[in-house]
């Protein structure tokens, strides 16, 4: 039977939202909201501008907090197969996202890879 590929993407993310226990798509985590569904980015209120691969990074580490992400496996929910790719696009997308997001959001763990910290519960 055909299908709509957008609307399957759709229900699958959907379904993922699910069984992460996670019904809203919006994404808090200090003062930073992330709307996957509106691909809209606020930071203190204020509208933050992303590109498309910017913002599926962003969301990638978001969506694996506390965990730590190798390049690799960045690289691989980013770039499609056969996608060329630059050595040091991760690089290069963490800079931009650093400059735009703050310095403090994304942590580097050398040799390894790349994590969002957890947030500390208000006290």
């Amino acid at each position: 039977k055909p299908f709509d590929a957008t609307e399957l993407l759709a229900r699958l993310r959907a379904m993922l939202r699910r069984a992460v226990g996670r019904s809203s798509p919006v994404i808090a985590h200090g003062d930073l909201v992330v709307d996957p569904a509106s691909h809209t980015v606020l930071r203190a209120g204020e509208a933050v501008p992303l590109g498309g691969k910017e913002f599926a990074l962003l969301m990638a580490l978001l969506q694996a907090r506390p965990q730590v992400l190798s390049k690799a496996r960045l690289e691989s929910s980013l770039y499609g197969f056969g996608e060329a790719l630059e050595s040091n696009a991760i690089e290069v997308h963490i800079h931009h996202l650093r400059r735009k997001l703050g310095e403090s959001l994304i942590k580097t763990v050398r040799g390894v890879g790349y994590f969002v910290p957890q947030q500390d519960p208000p006290a």
